[in-house]
């Protein structure tokens, strides 16, 4: 079958230009997108994916994808992720934020798939749930829940694997410390609104596009994912549009297949 790469590549490419941007400090960040694109049961998959910002008189940013998925049986996937952000202003500035900014969150997920095609090459349609937990510590301290449904759709090939995700997130910070900081600096920074009310009194939707390319041979290859992030209702303090990498993707299942001389 003659599958021409030339789309895939300049894809793969545009993503990859965008891990080096302009970065700032966040109360929100979009992690990467659990894609597994599982074609039967009993399937393992690891990816593990980051990338590095910086800005002109801004600071440094990194952040890191570790996720992991697996199906048990066939139609039922089972996935995970653990997601880092680290962020290093170039000139600190206490009095208006610019501050250094930690976070991470983990989460967990199930949902259903359907594959269907050829032997190479198979179209899947998955949904997932699940929620997780994490924290920030920055200008402010507080800890995150996040609950999120995501349904796609994507190609699997021996050589490449295109996914589409359309993610809803939704996210509610509680055990808020302001780090001695006043009621004028928190409405300055946004984060109590015109009401008087702090932000860690709502929930927040995030609606979160995600294209996922991957490209190597079999057990092994190069991840290429962008994810955008647009919040649903009103949201007026600081958080981040998209989120950009580049990481390795295993597929285990292959690797013993090669090993059992199945290829």
């Amino acid at each position: 079958m003659n599958i021409s790469l030339r789309p895939l590549a300049a894809t793969a490419l545009l993503l990859s230009a965008l891990t080096v941007t302009s970065c700032s400090r966040y109360y929100y960040k979009p992690n990467g997108v659990n894609a597994p694109l599982f074609t039967g049961g009993n399937q393992g998959h690891l990816n593990l994916a980051g990338s590095i910002g910086s800005g002109d008189n801004t600071g440094v940013s990194n952040f890191f994808d570790v996720q992991g998925s697996y199906s048990p049986i066939n139609y039922l996937g089972i996935i995970a992720n653990y997601s880092t952000y680290n962020y290093r202003p170039d000139n600190y500035d206490y009095v208006n934020g610019h501050v250094d900014a930690h976070a991470n969150l983990f989460e967990a997920g199930i949902g259903g798939y359907y594959a269907a095609g050829k032997k190479k090459v198979k179209m899947v349609v998955d949904f997932y749930g699940g929620g997780g937990v994490g924290n920030i510590r920055s200008d402010v301290d507080m800890k995150v829940n996040r609950f999120f449904l995501q349904p796609g759709i994507g190609m699997r090939t021996p050589w490449v694997d295109v996914a589409f995700n359309l993610r809803y997130s939704n996210v509610k910070y509680r055990d808020f410390d302001a780090n001695g900081h006043d009621d004028v600096y928190l409405k300055n920074q946004n984060l109590i609104d015109q009401r008087g009310m702090r932000m860690d009194a709502y929930s927040y939707g995030f609606l979160e596009p995600a294209i996922t390319v991957r490209a190597g041979y079999k057990f092994a290859k190069v991840q290429f994912q962008g994810v955008l992030s647009q919040n649903v209702n009103n949201v007026y303090w600081d958080y981040s549009p998209a989120r950009f990498t580049v990481g390795f993707y295993l597929s285990v299942e292959e690797i013993f297949d090669i090993a059992k001389g199945n290829d």
